[in-house]
C-alpha cells in the first residue's frame, strides 16, 4: 500500500497540518501511529507536514513526543488513529477518516 498523497494535500488544502504554513513543492507525509507500531498508509494515519514541523525542527512532532501525542499528531501503538482527535491550526480538533476528510468533534 502507498500514501495517497494526492488526497492527502487536497484534504489539508495544500497547508501544514502542524502549523498551517503553506506547504512547499517537497513535504512530508507523516504517520501519527508509526509503522514500526503498525501504522498503516491510510488517510486517518497520515498528515501532510513541513519537513521542519515533521522531524528537522525544534517543534518537530518525532522531537516533542510528548506534546504530539497530546495534539494527536502522534497515536499511541494501542491506540486507533481514526478514533483519536487531532488538533488541525485553523480548523479544531477533528478525527481523521480514511475516506480523507475532517470530521468535527466534539471532544475537548
Amino acid at each position: 500500500m502507498t500514501i495517497d498523497r494526492k488526497n492527502l494535500y487536497k484534504r489539508c488544502n495544500g497547508h501544514c497540518e502542524k502549523c498551517g504554513g503553506a506547504l512547499p513543492e517537497s513535504w512530508a507525509a507523516h504517520h501519527r501511529k508509526l509503522r514500526s507500531q503498525g501504522g498503516k498508509d491510510t488517510l486517518d494515519n497520515v498528515v501532510a507536514l513541513h519537513h521542519e514541523c515533521h522531524n528537522l525542527g525544534t517543534k518537530s512532532v518525532h522531537l516533542n513526543p510528548k506534546v504530539s501525542y497530546e495534539s494527536g499528531h502522534m497515536v499511541r501503538s494501542y491506540s486507533n488513529p481514526e478514533e483519536t482527535p487531532i488538533e488541525i491550526p485553523f480548523t479544531g480538533l477533528v478525527l481523521l477518516n480514511k475516506e480523507g476528510e475532517y470530521v468535527i468533534t466534539n471532544t475537548t
